[in-house]
């Protein structure tokens, strides 16, 4: 079957709020949710130890950050995991900046605790200006899985360590909102992560790394990226590690044999993803890691993919990593919010990856078992009755574009045939890979594709009418039929 739900994060926008300014920690319980404001990341600096004994990290994170709005920007809100807090926050020419900080909770989820770390600029920022901030921080790291992101395990430990946003293991920017930081502006962004940890792992991401041992048996793994990226995952285990042409891969040691399939499956998958989709337009040069099963997976060119073991383990359980392969020919997505049809895309290409690369004959079956589930969910589900597609980011839908994006994208596929949708989808890629909405990809698939995709685009994403033809269709070729009856009536 499909994975269901892969995670793809990218960090928060910086949001500004109004709180007074003072040194240190302060009690102050912010009331006020914040607004989706217009301060963005550029660049992130990251310098950090692992201490194992303790389960903790300490360091300083310095961003630079530009003011995308209209008006100057004087207040920043960051977030940390709620186990840890900032030491100091200082500016670009080192001298301290007054700041605020405590424990507070979501106004929209009040489950989730943060540390939020509220910094008064010492000089607004204007339009379009640019400034530079340090924050000297520490703590233990836990997750968020009591909150429903069952894939957020993170924690410091000697088998596998993941630091990386969604945990808060970084200053991450954003407000007290889960609904105000979706909306918020995200741009991708460079970064220079220098990880400290013992001598006896190995930390792994995106990026050219160097390598500095320590006499006290300590190493210090710097990475830099080698363009923007829409996040940062450092992986730190005792892992070993693979090279095969472009793909760098880092593996847990008991997974060797299946790193080494893994390895030959990558390299084939991205061939024919090139040949179906054209060129990527960035070179590419892949890091994969291998983390545990049920933490999550993510793609991306530059910061490189988290992959969970399921696919080092099982040649059956490849179709995770094509996913993730697949997103690297994914459009920048600019929505805001997004209803991430992506990953509907991805979930279907899972399968069919499977069966071009390895020779697998399951792909009908599973696309028949989506259509299955999916009904299910209908019957159960009555939002998925009443929120259109292109409204799942609006309305904290998103884990649906997975089963409803896999449905449309296999009926698109049925109804074109495999030239025209890889002209569509690939075409999509080479002319928007720098940034593109939903009404644009609707836009270029009706220009590219043969016949007139107005009504399977209005019933698939803009209204809800895909439900009731659901209903009453048995396969995906049934749901392309009834678009092409359509067509003939209409002559």
């Amino acid at each position: 079957m499909p994975k269901p739900l892969s995670i793809r994060s990218c960090w928060a926008a910086l949001v500004v709020l109004s709180m007074a300014p003072s040194f240190g920690r302060a009690a102050a319980v912010l009331t006020q949710a914040p607004a989706p404001d217009a301060l963005v990341m550029r660049h992130a600096a990251l310098d950090l130890s692992v201490d194992y004994v303790a389960k903790r990290l300490a360091g300083t994170m310095s961003i630079e950050f530009e003011n995308l709005g209209a008006t100057d920007a004087n207040r920043v809100s960051f977030l940390l995991n709620r186990l840890m807090e900032a030491s100091q926050v200082r500016d670009a020419a080192g001298e301290a900046v007054p700041y605020t900080q405590d424990v507070l909770r979501f106004s929209d989820d009040p489950m989730r605790q943060v540390m939020q770390v509220v910094v008064s600029l010492p000089r607004p920022i204007p339009p379009h200006g640019h400034t530079t901030l340090h924050i000297d921080y520490a703590g233990n790291l836990t997750g968020y899985t009591e909150v429903g992101m069952l894939y957020v395990k993170d924690h410091i430990d000697t088998t596998f360590t993941i630091l990386r946003s969604d945990a808060l293991a970084f200053p991450t920017l954003g407000g007290l909102s889960e609904a105000a930081n979706r909306k918020a502006p995200r741009v991708d962004f460079t970064y220079d992560a220098s990880i400290r940890v013992p001598s006896r792992f190995l930390v792994a991401t995106g990026g050219y790394a160097t390598l500095t041992p320590h006499t006290d048996g300590t190493t210090t793994w710097r990475y830099v990226s080698e363009g923007p990226s829409p996040f940062l995952n450092i992986s730190i285990a005792p892992f070993d590690t693979l090279v095969g042409g472009s793909v760098r891969l880092f593996h847990f040691r008991e997974d060797s044999v299946g790193a080494r399939r893994l390895l030959a499956s990558a390299q084939r998958a991205l061939h024919t993803l090139t040949q179906w989709y054209g060129p990527l337009h960035r070179e590419a040069r892949v890091t994969i890691t291998e983390i545990p099963n049920g933490w999550g997976s993510q793609a991306s060119l530059v910061g490189g993919i988290i992959q969970s073991a399921a696919a080092f383990r099982d040649a059956e359980q490849m179709g995770e990593l094509y996913h993730e392969l697949s997103h690297l020919w994914n459009v920048k997505d600019t929505d805001r919010p997004s209803p991430r049809w992506n990953e509907g895309l991805a979930s279907f290409l899972q399968p069919l990856l499977q069966e071009r690369v390895d020779g697998w004959t399951g792909r009908r079956e599973t696309d028949a078992w989506v259509l299955g589930r999916l009904r299910q969910k209908i019957a159960s589900d009555s939002l998925l009755r009443a929120v259109s597609f292109i409204d799942y980011g609006e309305r904290a839908m998103t884990d649906e574009s997975y089963w409803v994006g896999h449905v449309m994208f296999c009926t698109l596929y049925e109804l074109l045939g495999e030239q025209q949708f890889n002209r569509i989808v690939g075409g999509y890629y080479q002319r928007y890979a720098d940034g593109g909405t939903t009404r644009q990809f609707v836009m270029f698939a009706k220009r590219t594709a043969s016949r007139d995709l107005t009504l399977f685009f209005d019933d698939w994403l803009f209204s809800t009418r895909w439900t009731g033809l659901i209903a009453d269709k048995l396969s995906m070729g049934d749901l392309a039929e009834h678009y092409r009856s359509k067509a003939a009536r209409s002559r």
